[in-house]
């Protein structure tokens, strides 16, 4: 039973995030109200892109880095 719900979920991994991920955004704005709810997805897909690009470039300092060149440039 066990492993046959573990293959229909490994075979079907991107249909259930999708689910699971519809369902959090549905909570959030049930939750808080649509523009809360929007501002904070926002916000987390802002830490999850800031944390990949930390990861990418030799942690903060790499990123804090590119940022600081961002700004100079204006």
């Amino acid at each position: 039973m066990r492993n046959n719900l573990l293959k229909i979920l490994n075979e079907n991994l991107g249909k259930v995030l999708g689910g699971f991920l519809g369902l959090l955004v549905a909570l959030i704005i049930v939750a808080f109200g649509f523009w809360k709810g929007i501002f904070i997805i926002i916000c987390i897909l802002a830490g999850i892109f800031i944390g990949a690009k930390a990861e990418k470039h030799e942690g903060m300092q790499g990123l804090l880095d590119k940022i600081r060149f961002f700004w100079e440039r204006f």
